[in-house]
């Protein structure tokens, strides 16, 4: 990868803001001081700005444990966009992994490697989606093998696949989903004359939410990472695109 880009992409700026870092001389590469825009530079390299070691990973993948009442978009819309959470040098890098609502919570994954992301959100890959769901009223036994059937119109000519539904008390659940469709738990039991009183992501494929605290983020482990590609037929190297 070029230097000018990976500074651009490590959240110094346009390409052009990049190569005036570089140009100052503010930049080392193994030690020694570069001017060199083009300079082709590896994972093996050690980057400094400003004597600041800048972390050279060949991807970035963030968990953020999403509070209510903040908006998946870019920009500020009815609520906050979820990227005022997402620390300033990550803002401009990443991307959001599909959507939740402004009233789910939850796991929500941002990441600057769009093969992964497309193919994390393309339902034909099966990437499986688990909430925690609460209802209003009393779970009846027979939703299980209804969810695990599929074939629920859900409406405007969308039809929800098979789904796993595990009862875990009077009125609440977990449901694991594969599609991502719009609104696609709340219609699913809304179908069955359910309303969903709160959402909660808490797996996104392989990935747990763990103990994350909300409205807090963490970078992904290498292993959680690699997870995420193996669950969507990736080869490592086809993700360093």
């Amino acid at each position: 990868m070029r230097l000018d880009r990976f500074l651009s992409l490590h959240g110094f700026g346009s390409r052009r803001s990049s190569k005036k870092v570089i140009s100052d001389g503010r930049v080392f590469v193994n030690g020694a001081m570069t001017t060199q825009n083009e300079m082709q530079i590896s994972t093996k390299d050690r980057i400094e700005v400003d004597g600041k070691e800048i972390e050279n990973v060949p991807y970035l993948c963030l968990l953020m444990n999403k509070p209510q009442n903040y908006m998946c978009s870019m920009i500020d819309e009815r609520y906050p966009s979820v990227l005022r959470l997402v620390p300033e040098i990550y803002r401009k890098q990443v991307r959001l992994v599909g959507r939740l609502d402004a009233d789910t919570t939850g796991l929500l994954l941002l990441t600057d490697n769009g093969v992964l992301n497309a193919r994390l959100t393309n339902p034909k890959y099966h990437v499986e989606k688990t909430y925690a769901v609460t209802v209003n009223h009393i779970l009846k036994p027979e939703l299980v093998p209804a969810f695990a059937k599929g074939g629920i119109d859900l409406g405007q000519g969308d039809v929800a696949d098979t789904s796993r539904l595990v009862v875990l008390d009077e009125n609440h659940a977990e449901l694991t989903v594969h599609e991502g469709k719009y609104h696609e738990v709340k219609r699913l039991f809304g179908k069955f004359g359910y309303d969903v009183v709160a959402l909660k992501r808490i797996s996104f494929g392989p990935v747990k939410l763990g103990d994350l605290k909300e409205g807090t983020i963490r970078k992904a482990t290498e292993e959680e990472y690699l997870s995420l590609v193996e669950a969507t037929g990736l080869k490592k190297e086809e993700t360093l695109l």
